[in-house]
C-alpha cells in the first residue's frame, strides 16, 4: 500500500492545476541527466498522472473510470476496486456505479443516481442502493466490563436502498434527509484466530444476534463545513448532528432512534500550515422504544482509528458513547508529516452515568503522505490503553 501511495503522490503532485493557467503545475524538482531512452519515476508518474488524470479522477472532477479506494468499515483493512462515473440526459442525470474488496475479503458495491437538481443547483435528489459483506467483525461484549480476551468475529451483511434529497443552503452548509429500507444480516464470523459469536455470547447478550429484522428508516441531518482544504485541511471546522428512526417492520422488537454528532476543529499554529493542532467531539446515542431491543451491531461505541487509538476497533460497545481526542501535526516535508496525539472516550448503558472519571485514554503517534490538497493515506500507533500497542493503516483525513 505504501508504494501504491507513494505512487499516487508523485502522480497527483504534478497533475495539481495551476488556477491562472489551467495547465499542469511544474514542480521544482531537478531530475539528474539520463541515458537515451531512459526515464526515471519522477517523470514517468508525471506523464501517466497527465495521461490518465489520475488525480482528477480521485477526487471526481472528470467522468469516466477511476480507482475505488476504501469504502468499506472500520477494521476492513486496506481496500481498492474499480468506479465508473457519467454524465446522460443533458448532464441532468449522474451515476456513479463502485466496488471493492479489501485484504480481509471484505465486499462492498454501491450505485448513487442523482436524478434531479433545482433551486439553481443547490437542492438535489439522490437514489443510493448498497451492498455489504464484512465477514470478521469483532465483537468483544456489552459495555465497559467487557474483556479483551473476549473477543468474537461475526459477518454482518446488509443491503439498502435510499432515497435521499440534500439542500446546500450555503456554501458552507447544508441540510439533507434520507429515507431508506434495510436488510441486515448477522451469520457466522470467519476469522480463524477467534470464535464465532454464537460461541460466547447469546442473543440476550447481544441482541438481535438469534433473528434480524428489515428496517425502515429515516434520518435529518445537518453540516457546517469551513475548512480550507477538505482533503488535507489546515483551518476551519466541520460540524455535523444527525437524528434517525428507525422501525422494525418484520419482527417489532428492534425499534429505536439514533442521534450522531461530530466537531472537528482545525487551528493553524503556522501562518504556512506546516504546524496545525487539531481536536475532535463526538458522540452517539441510540435508545430503545419501550419494550424493544437496540441490535448489538447498531451500537454506539469506542475503540479503532477514528475514537481512541490505544484499543482495536469497536472495542467497546453500548447504547451511548462519546468520545475526543487532540492531534498535533508537523509537516516537515511537502509530502510528509508527523503527528502525536491524545484521545479519550467512554461507553455505558445509561447516558446520565457518563462521566470524565470512567474515560478510557490513550496516546500515540503517526505518519501522513499527502500533498497540499489531499491526505492519501496515514499511518498511526496508538497505546496507554493496557491492552499493547494499536497500529492503524487508513486511506483519507483523520480529522
Amino acid at each position: 500500500m505504501l508504494a501504491g501511495a507513494a505512487l499516487l503522490l508523485a502522480s497527483a503532485a504534478y497533475a495539481q492545476q495551476d488556477p491562472e493557467t489551467e495547465k499542469p503545475r511544474e514542480l521544482n524538482v531537478e531530475v539528474p541527466p539520463q541515458e537515451s531512452g531512459e526515464r526515471g519515476f519522477v517523470e514517468k508518474a508525471k506523464r501517466w498522472a497527465e495521461d490518465t488524470q489520475i488525480a482528477e479522477r480521485l477526487s471526481g472532477d472528470v467522468d469516466g473510470w477511476y480507482p475505488r479506494l476504501g469504502g468499506m468499515t472500520r477494521g476492513s483493512g486496506f481496500a481498492i476496486g474499480p468506479g465508473y462515473r457519467f454524465h446522460i440526459v443533458d448532464d441532468r442525470l449522474f451515476v456513479d456505479l463502485s466496488a471493492g474488496i479489501s485484504i480481509k475479503g471484505y465486499k462492498a458495491a454501491d450505485a448513487n443516481v442523482r436524478w434531479l437538481q433545482a433551486l439553481g443547483d443547490r437542492f438535489e435528489l439522490w437514489t443510493d442502493v448498497r451492498y455489504e459483506d464484512f465477514s470478521q467483525e469483532d465483537f468483544f461484549g456489552m459495555g465497559f466490563a467487557s474483556a479483551e480476551d473476549a473477543r468474537t468475529s461475526y459477518d454482518f451483511d446488509s443491503s439498502d436502498i435510499a432515497l435521499r434529497g440534500v439542500l446546500q443552503a450555503s456554501p458552507w452548509m447544508r441540510v439533507g434527509t434520507a429515507v431508506g429500507y434495510m436488510r441486515p444480516d448477522i451469520g457466522r464470523g470467519t476469522d480463524p484466530n477467534y470464535p464465532s459469536i454464537e460461541e460466547l455470547f447469546t442473543d440476550a447478550d447481544a441482541p438481535g444476534l438469534v433473528a434480524q429484522p428489515n428496517f425502515l428508516h429515516t434520518t435529518m441531518y445537518g453540516e457546517v463545513d469551513y475548512r480550507d482544504l477538505r482533503g488535507n485541511p489546515g483551518r476551519g471546522g466541520f460540524y455535523r448532528a444527525s437524528f434517525g428512526f428507525w422501525d422494525d417492520r418484520t419482527l417489532q422488537q428492534f425499534d429505536h432512534k439514533r442521534f450522531d454528532a461530530l466537531a472537528l476543529q482545525h487551528l493553524p499554529l503556522t501562518a504556512n500550515r506546516r504546524h496545525v493542532l487539531s481536536g475532535r467531539l463526538g458522540t452517539t446515542y441510540v435508545n430503545n422504544e419501550t419494550g424493544e431491543r437496540v441490535p448489538f451491531y447498531f451500537l454506539g461505541y469506542v475503540g479503532g482509528v477514528d475514537t481512541i487509538r490505544s484499543y482495536r476497533e469497536f472495542r467497546f460497545k453500548d447504547e451511548n458513547a462519546v468520545w475526543t481526542g487532540a492531534e498535533y501535526k508537523w509537516t516537515f516535508h511537502d509530502y510528509v508529516s508527523v503527528v502525536t496525539f491524545v484521545d479519550a472516550g467512554e461507553v455505558n448503558a445509561n447516558w446520565r452515568d457518563i462521566d470524565l472519571r470512567g474515560w478510557k485514554t490513550g496516546y500515540g503517534f503517526g505518519f501522513r503522505v499527502h500533498t497540499d490538497k489531499q491526505t492519501f493515506a496515514r499511518l498511526d500507533f496508538g497505546t496507554g490503553g493496557g491492552e499493547g500497542w494499536q497500529i492503524f493503516l487508513k486511506l483519507g483525513p483523520s480529522f
